[in-house]
């Protein structure tokens, strides 16, 4: 008994698909554009200088005897890690 109904639907259905625009995705390159000047500058020249005065001041530390071991391999690592991050995350994709 509803198939007839249906029957009428369906042009109706097939025109409002046809004259419907396509939703535009929204438009992320403000985001991109400021995670890239991020990611640049942590492993441009500013990082650059960050991690020389890290190094810096680990040296600081030995030459006053006060140096944790622990700490300054986490410095170490920790610099690898930033400098290294492009090309581990090159890695994965």
């Amino acid at each position: 008994m509803n198939k007839p109904r249906l029957r009428h639907l369906w042009p109706t259905a097939a025109t409002m698909a046809l004259i419907a625009n396509p939703a535009l995705a929204q438009d992320l390159s403000p985001i991109q554009s400021m995670l890239e000047t991020v990611e640049a500058a942590l492993t441009g020249p500013i990082g650059i200088a960050v991690a020389t005065l890290a190094v810096i001041g680990t040296g600081f530390m030995c030459m006053m005897g006060r140096l944790n071991w622990g700490w300054f391999a986490s410095v170490i690592i920790g610099i690898v890690l930033i400098f290294s991050a492009g090309t581990i995350v090159d890695g994965f994709t």
